[in-house]
């Protein structure tokens, strides 16, 4: 693969043709069962009890009627598993040996790297978990971890480990491996001091961190005195681990995150351990660092909701609340539950059990709610200082919100709370770059099933519907109709798409679309679109019909712009006589294309109903 990732269309294509969607979604870990023609199953990416789940192995595409989201082998990969678009090609790939192009040698050389890095990293975790369970100097961090109520299973599961007191011992072990100094020093586990390379962990309880996609990058330490100080020690930054891109424990509760809709952002790495032993699966940690814009880009790839639980004292808590407003301008829902009188989730979980914890979750309240009812708890709220300040940190939440209605409401909130004029706080958000644009409509796939559309949207969805099921003519139809002219501001998209790919494609290919689309309602809809596909004869000639329809209408408007303006002036002669033109001009539009489609119906019978001249 090229250091730019590049990867020619046609390998892509290739790729996702030679891995059947139906083997792969068994292959990671959901059970289809044959319904038809197609396979069904429990969703994988949210809770339910019905089947809603739907595999098509002649599209090759796979939808959920449940949640609206739908792709092909490759969309599925991604949610699935985690990865970015270039992990999925790579991890399709190599299951359909297929070989991808050569990186460059400086390209090369850096994966060699990684790669070594990460097996030294694998060495590590391997080597102190086997100190932990069996070695003769690790009773000490035992009986810490049993007095912290923590099981062998639970220890198995996260690979806990112990690092000895003796400063050189990872040294001797993984030279003995054939591992260098140099490569110790560049993954971090030793450091360079006057005695020479010493161990970094030495004499604590080691938690191995893992990236998303489950490779070892780092280690977190807890000392086990008071004196070995700090209390918590993290790898260092290396090529493997930056902390700004690593939550602990995503790799193994992404699964669970993605099915829940929902994560749990604890603060230290005992609280994800207690919450999973307790069969609470979605959390994940922090690690005491404040959320970076790779962290809410990492997250918005499996859900839209996160629930921050800490210590309401907690200074985990203020860090994290710093970078908060990342998670809101990926579009997240940030609640706040925080553990009542002082407590963690590792104690509440273990002293009141997983059922009063789902309680605590439950009633988790959103940022926004939570700033403001703290400061009016924490702070004299009349006092006209104090109140300035609120507003001004509520709105550096607000102006982070996409959804406009969603800000709108909280904008109503806040000042009900605060008792500020509503203009106070939109000024405010003016003054922080947000432009007052009007609220788009939102949409929702089974409103625009379920809801009783007019003709006039019946026909717009019918002309979309009918582009992504022939898109052959995408390419002429761009040349006569101008998307403004579509209402439907989520067709109006997916149309943007069809164009754009037509501008620069001769073919569009819908599966090749969906690869390169990351908002899943797009996604979504073009893949139920392609699996309610209609026994249409000719789809040119419906295409046709929808562009005259949808062009009637628009001069329709155009007579009712006309019809208003003159109600509110002089009936003058010019106007009766506009209005005269507008109403001829589309009845003369309706016949021509009317004959139109009728010559060219005729000529199709002709062509058909000619006899071969034989000699």
């Amino acid at each position: 693969m090229a250091t730019n990732h590049y990867i020619p269309p046609e390998t892509i294509d290739e790729i996702r043709t030679s891995n059947n969607i139906v083997d792969v979604i068994s292959d990671c870990g959901v059970q289809l069962k044959q319904a038809g023609r197609n396979y069904q199953a429990l969703c994988p990416f949210h809770d339910e009890k019905t089947p809603s789940f739907s595999v098509s192995p002649e599209k090759q595409i796979f939808y959920c009627f449940g949640c609206q989201t739908g792709g092909n082998v490759i969309s599925f990969v991604q949610k699935h598993e985690g990865k970015n678009f270039i992990e999925t090609i790579k991890w399709l790939a190599d299951r359909a040996n297929i070989s991808l192009p050569e990186r460059d040698s400086k390209s090369n050389d850096r994966q060699k790297l990684i790669n070594r890095l990460s097996e030294l990293n694998a060495f590590a975790i391997k080597y102190y978990h086997e100190l932990l369970r069996t070695g003769q100097h690790s009773q000490q961090a035992r009986e810490y971890l049993k007095n912290r109520g923590v099981i062998s299973q639970t220890i198995n599961h996260f690979q806990i480990g112990y690092a000895k007191q003796q400063r050189q011992d990872i040294v001797k072990a993984a030279k003995h491996e054939g591992y260098s100094i140099q490569q110790l020093l560049d993954v971090g586990l030793i450091k360079n001091e006057d005695l020479g390379p010493q161990d970094r962990f030495w004499n604590r309880i080691l938690f191995p961190i893992h990236n998303a996609q489950g490779t070892p990058v780092g280690f977190g330490g807890r000392s086990l005195s008071e004196e070995h100080q700090p209390k918590y020690l993290n790898s260092p930054a290396t090529i493997l681990y930056d902390k700004s891109k690593i939550l602990y424990n995503l790799d193994k509760a992404r699964q669970s995150i993605s099915r829940k809709q929902s994560a749990l952002l604890v603060e230290g790495y005992m609280d994800v351990i207690m919450l999973h032993q307790h069969g609470i699966e979605n959390v994940i940690a922090s690690s005491g660092t404040s959320l970076s814009q790779e962290h809410a880009f990492l997250l918005r790839r499996f859900t839209p909701d996160v629930v921050i639980v800490f210590d309401g004292d907690s200074s985990g808590l203020k860090a994290a609340q710093r970078g908060l407003h990342c998670l809101v301008g990926k579009g997240i829902r940030v609640r706040i539950a925080l553990i009542p009188d002082g407590g963690d989730p590792d104690s509440f979980v273990k002293e009141h059990g997983a059922d009063e914890f789902d309680k605590l979750i439950d009633k988790a309240i959103n940022l926004i709610e939570f700033q403001i009812q703290s400061a009016i708890q924490g702070n004299n709220i009349r006092n006209p200082e104090v109140k300035s300040q609120v507003m001004k940190d509520t709105c550096e939440i607000l102006v982070n919100i996409q959804n406009p209605v969603e800000r709108a409401e909280y904008v109503k909130y806040a000042v009900k709370e605060l008792d500020i004029d509503e203009g106070l706080i939109w000024r405010e958000l003016r003054k922080s770059g947000l432009k007052d644009t009007p609220i788009p409509r939102k949409f929702n796939q089974q409103k625009i099933k379920d809801k009783k559309l007019s003709p006039r949207e019946q026909i717009e969805l019918q002309f979309v519907q009918s582009l992504i099921h022939a898109p052959e003519h995408i390419r002429t139809v761009r040349q006569e109709f101008d998307i403004n002219d579509i209402q439907d501001p989520l067709l109006a998209r997916i149309m943007q798409i069809l164009w754009d790919a037509a501008e620069t494609n001769e073919d569009v290919d819908i599966q090749q679309l969906i690869n390169t689309i990351e908002d899943e309602k797009l996604s979504g809809f073009i893949t139920n679109t392609l699996l309610n596909k209609k026994d249409i004869p000719n789809y040119y000639t419906r295409i046709q019909g929808c562009i005259v329809k949808l062009k009637t209408y628009l001069i329709q408007d155009i007579e009712r712009q006309v019809r208003s303006s003159s109600q509110s002036g002089d009936n003058d002669l010019d106007t009766l006589k506009e209005l005269v033109d507008i109403s001829n001009r589309r009845r003369n539009y309706v016949q021509e294309k009317q004959s139109e489609q009728k010559e060219n119906m005729n000529k199709s019978e002709i062509a058909t109903d000619t006899p071969v001249n034989s000699k």
